[in-house]
């Protein structure tokens, strides 16, 4: 089954034959496909999901930017010589269908095509890096020891303003990135730290209007629908990744635990708590697709709200 040609309604079908993550048995709410056959594979978690994603981009050469940060640590495992096996799952590699030497073999392959040293460079503001952040660049040097003795000259100049430089290894490819690419180290200049800290503390304050009022809608909305029936064992592991955290046995202990911060896994489990509830009385049919639900959670636990008090709808 290609997964680009599948409709909404056919990934909630799908979900639905298979409920449960295929690597851990956490709830499923994602359809699983190769992303160069784009073949249907299976369901998984969002964890199991960004984990094999990781695995397969460390097979890729990032066409734009770096490697994902658990691809990025694979290929540093490769540069030191370190056994994958520490690090890959025989259980990840068996859903992936490749064996384990053959994704070692891979690996390296990739590894080895990233061989042209670049330097970047560029000053330290109050604000986070982004894809947006202008770069200065030098390369690409003769080896490596190029590429250290220019970030040493780098880091020796004088300040202001401070520097975040950047020792990247790209391929050779053709492209003339603007950013850092490939595999990246990165360090800043002595007391830029300090300097970024004083820069954030002169910039006006970030606009927090979004982030709040979704923290007040997952208060207001999510957090009811949650308290509303006794959560199983699964339901609350599934929601809340931290196998650590002892289970809560009392209405305090779990709203303690939901907290009043937006939060992904109760988000979802309140969204199916939700469709549960009110069946086919919905604002709109098309949000009995999973998907559909959760991209309107306000609308419809809105919904569910007023069909708990008893209000019609507005």
């Amino acid at each position: 089954m290609d997964y680009r040609r599948m409709s909404p309604e056919a990934k909630a079908e799908l979900l639905a034959l298979h409920p449960r993550c295929a690597l851990c048995e956490k709830s499923a709410v994602l359809v699983d496909h190769c992303h160069t056959s784009h073949e249907v594979r299976g369901a998984l978690c969002r964890r199991c999901n960004s984990r094999l994603g990781s695995l397969e981009a460390a097979l890729r050469l990032p066409a734009s930017g770096t490697f994902q940060s658990a691809a990025h640590d694979l290929h540093r495992a490769v540069e030191r010589g370190e056994r994958l096996s520490a690090r890959v799952a025989r259980a990840d590699l068996a859903y992936l269908g490749i064996p384990g030497p053959e994704y070692g073999r891979r690996l390296r392959a990739v590894h080895a095509q990233l061989v042209l040293p670049y330097v970047y460079w560029t000053p330290i503001t109050g604000t986070a890096l982004t894809r947006a952040t202008p770069w200065t660049k030098i390369g690409p040097l003769a080896d490596e020891q190029e590429a250290r003795r220019h970030a040493a000259r780098l880091a020796a100049r004088p300040a202001p303003p401070h520097l975040h430089i950047v020792l990247a290894r790209e391929p050779d490819d053709g492209v003339n990135s603007p950013h850092p690419r490939g595999l990246l180290a990165g360090f800043e200049t002595e007391g830029a730290t300090r300097a970024r800290i004083e820069l954030q503390k002169a910039a006006p304050p970030p606009d927090l209007g979004a982030w709040e009022a979704k923290c007040r809608d997952y208060t207001d909305l999510v957090v009811p629908v949650l308290l509303s029936r006794p959560l199983t064992d699964r339901q609350i592991r599934d929601a809340h990744f931290n196998p650590r955290e002892k289970l809560p046995r009392t209405r305090v202990a779990l709203l303690e635990m939901i907290g009043d911060r937006y939060a992904a896994g109760w988000l979802d489990l309140a969204v199916r708590i939700a469709l549960e509830d009110l069946a086919a009385d919905l604002p709109d049919s098309r949000w009995a697709v999973f998907s559909r639900a959760r991209y309107h959670w306000r609308a419809l636990l809105e919904h569910w709200r007023r069909r708990q008090t008893g209000l019609r709808p507005a």
